[in-house]
């Protein structure tokens, strides 16, 4: 009777599975840190396979996919037992037929050691060589790229390799077909993969996790202040009960890239945000930390990293946290809504130790709402309203600037790209570094240019330096410029007979030609001038090369000249070439070049200030290039253009 009232109820709970399965539109399956092969890791990934949903599951490991120092190399000792490592991994998922992708670790790359790029090309070259096209390493073959993985028309799987942006040895790779070469292309790449998949749910799959209570976001266990030679060997237990808590302190201090505080991670998390910034339905999954984590604040960060290894995570602080080996599930429900599963294992077996429900927003919704936010024509707004915040000591010592003038509140028109010139269209980012520029057309091909009016110089800063003081005073150097500036270059420049552009400056109202780019410029205070104002030119380098070719070529050298001495009035002292276009006029022998100088926003000086006063006397002396002082204090700085074009005035 016993074994029937047993049998009974097996059936009920696996009808209730069955039933509960059918729910579920689709399931990922997130397992971190399970490149060792011990009880633990054949556990979890056995017991994994058992709830794969067939043809609705993908299975994602989250990097450290070999211990202790990635794949081996051709001839090695330990190829084939990391090829073995892999498999482990692998087979069980595909026997089930799941595809399976692998996320790049820091341990893959060769635990941080300089045959990192080698290591992590060939554990992509083993995982081809199997001709499996649902068996991947994304990005593929050390390339940085972010890749989307639509699992289906409602979940992508945004993939980056992490530690190639921590990673500090050499990682140049020629040979692979990447499309980002640069922490800014894969910005760019992230940019549009979320204009792609904007109406999606978005899980972003990494090896690092971007928020964490465990060991590598500072917190420790009172083992490491007791005992901290366990780090080293779990079987050193040697007490060294007050020594040993400069372990953790010197860890927070001088971090190693791996930890949460140390500034290149910070830089890798900042950027990154910043481009999901405000988007609701993105979910950070990651693994590291060998625990199981779920933080819930502004953003959701899963950490899933107990594949076969136990770590530290401090229970309390986030809304679930275990040091117990096991993975998360990702489940997709009716409405697009994400319910996420943690299981651990144990000797009585796999368990549901916690469950949440993401419930979906409606983006489209909140797009066209968008859209039509700004009604009116004009709208008040302030520049830049922490310029004038700044403490009486800053004042004395960096000067008064432009700081009232940033601060105030000022009626600006509202620029809408779709109704200027019959519509402008995005035809790609601009190059600067300081601003956000965007370049556009409209409909009879004319070039514009949209450029944000505030700067951000911290790029210009080393990456150590971004997230200390240097930054404030970098910042706060730019009140020094007046941020409505380039609306008085067209006067002054037709007083002078110097061709310019005709700037706007005004907030850009939320517009659907904007696309991809609508979340950075929408709502922004920006500058939207034409690109080419006199028609058809070139641009520095083409110009000089075609005068270098043939002699009869020429250009304006007086007409230069004055536009130079216009930046010497108007302060703009850190011109580049790109600023300049070069519209070609036909006359009897060759080419004759006008210079026409664009991206005029800057009135810079030298301010009363304690510290820009002793730069300006004592620091920019010691500058290299042509340095002019006139009657006041600015310096500027003249290229060898620009002498060869005081020369040929005869001056």
């Amino acid at each position: 009777m016993s074994k029937k009232i047993i049998t009974f109820f097996f059936v009920i709970q696996l009808a209730i599975i069955l039933h509960a399965q059918d729910s579920i539109r689709y399931r990922v399956i997130f397992i971190g840190d399970a490149g060792e092969i011990n009880k633990e890791q054949k556990a979890i990934i056995s017991s994994a396979a058992n709830i794969i949903i067939p043809n609705k599951t993908t299975v994602m490991y989250l990097g450290d996919n070999i211990y202790p120092r990635g794949m081996g190399l051709p001839g090695s000792r330990e190829e084939d037992t990391t090829k073995q490592i892999l498999q482990s991994q692998y087979l069980p998922m595909r026997s089930k037929g799941a595809p399976v992708y692998f996320v790049p670790g820091n341990h893959d790359w060769d635990k941080m050691g300089p045959k990192g790029l080698a290591k992590i090309k060939q554990q992509w070259a083993y995982l081809e060589s199997q001709h499996d096209s649902l068996l991947q390493l994304v990005p593929p073959n050390g390339c940085p790229d972010p890749i989307a993985i639509n699992v289906s028309d409602s979940v992508t799987i945004i993939a980056f390799d992490s530690e190639w942006w921590l990673y500090l040895f050499n990682k140049t790779n020629p040979d692979a077909d990447c499309s980002c070469r640069t922490r800014i292309d894969i910005l760019g790449k992230m940019e549009q993969l979320l204009y792609e998949n904007r109406y999606k749910v978005i899980l972003l799959a990494s090896h690092h996790p971007f928020q964490s209570y465990g060991t590598h976001g500072g917190y420790y266990p009172l083992k490491d202040h007791i005992f901290p030679f366990t780090e080293l060997n779990p079987y050193l237990y040697i007490p060294l009960p007050i020594i040993g808590s400069l372990y953790p302190i010197l860890r927070k201090a001088f971090t190693n890239p791996e930890d949460l505080h140390h500034p290149l991670y910070k830089e890798m998390t900042k950027q990154i945000d910043r481009v999901f910034a405000r988007f609701p339905n993105m979910i950070h999954v990651a693994g590291h930390e060998h625990g199981l984590q779920f933080i819930k604040n502004d953003e959701v960060q899963i950490v899933s990293g107990a594949g076969a290894k136990e770590g530290y995570v401090r229970e309390g602080k986030a809304l679930y946290g275990k040091v117990e080996p096991g993975f998360v599930t990702a489940d997709l429900l009716t409405g697009n809504n994400m319910r996420f599963t943690f299981y651990t294992y144990s000797d009585s077996g796999l368990h549901a130790s916690f469950t949440y429900l993401q419930q979906y927003t409606n983006i489209k919704m909140k797009e066209e709402v968008a859209m039509t936010a700004i009604t009116s024509d004009s709208v008040s707004a302030i520049a830049h309203k922490g310029f004038n915040d700044a403490s009486k000591l800053k004042r004395i010592f960096f000067g008064e600037n432009y700081r009232k003038e940033w601060a105030a509140e000022t009626k600006l028109p509202v620029i809408r790209i779709s109704e200027i010139r019959g519509g402008l269209t995005p035809v790609r980012r601009g190059g600067g570094h300081q601003t956000y520029s965007l370049r556009l057309k409209d409909d009879n091909d004319n070039e514009w240019i949209l450029r944000s009016i505030e700067k951000y110089p911290d790029v210009l800063l080393p990456t150590g330096l971004r997230e200390t003081f240097a930054k404030d005073i970098l910042v706060d150097a730019m009140s020094a410029q007046d941020p409505y500036a380039a609306l008085a270059v067209p006067a002054i420049a037709d007083a002078t007979d110097v061709p310019h552009t005709h700037p706007i400056i005004g907030i850009v109202a939320p517009d659907k030609r904007l696309g991809i780019y609508e979340k950075l410029f929408a709502n922004t205070l920006c500058l939207l001038e034409e690109r080419e104002p006199l028609g058809n030119s070139d641009n520095t380098p083409k110009m000089l090369k075609e005068l270098n070719e043939d002699n009869d070529n020429s250009f304006d050298s007086t007409l230069f000249l004055r536009a130079r001495l216009l930046d010497i009035f108007m302060g703009d002292w850190d011109r580049h070439a790109d600023q300049w276009r070069f519209v070609p006029r036909k006359d009897k022998k060759g080419k004759h070049y006008i210079a026409v100088p664009r991206d005029r926003d800057q009135v810079f000086y030298v301010s009363e200030g304690f510290f820009p006063s002793i730069v300006s006397t004592f620091g920019l002396r010691f500058l290299k290039g042509f340095t002019y002082k006139i009657k006041s204090p600015h310096y500027f700085f003249f290229s060898s253009t620009d002498v060869a074009a005081v020369g040929e005035a005869g001056l």
